[in-house]
């Protein structure tokens, strides 16, 4: 997605629907391997990107912000269950 002259790689949280009613979506951004230290709440990704999931970095973008992005692709369920765990585990959900 770009953002002035960045580019920066997420992983939508939010759902399609909530994305469309509220022009919005809530937003993981990833960070390359290794930009970070690692935790035991961090995420390695491997594919479709190889980046590093960190759950602190959750933040909402404007649908707008999305008309230019780059669809990378889709992250594997077990993946996603690992962010969504870890997420939940930073807002003591």
């Amino acid at each position: 997605m770009p953002v002035g002259d960045t580019t920066r790689t997420v992983v939508i949280l939010s759902i399609d629907e909530v994305n469309a009613k509220f022009k919005a979506a809530v937003c993981l951004l990833l960070h390359p391997p290794g930009a970070y230290p690692d935790t035991l709440l961090s995420v390695p990704i491997a594919d479709p990107v190889r980046a590093v999931a960190v759950p602190v970095n959750i933040t909402q973008y404007a649908a707008r912000r999305f008309e230019n992005a780059k669809l990378v692709g889709a992250l594997a369920p077990d993946t996603m269950e690992r962010i969504e765990r870890a997420v939940r585990s930073v807002l003591g959900l």
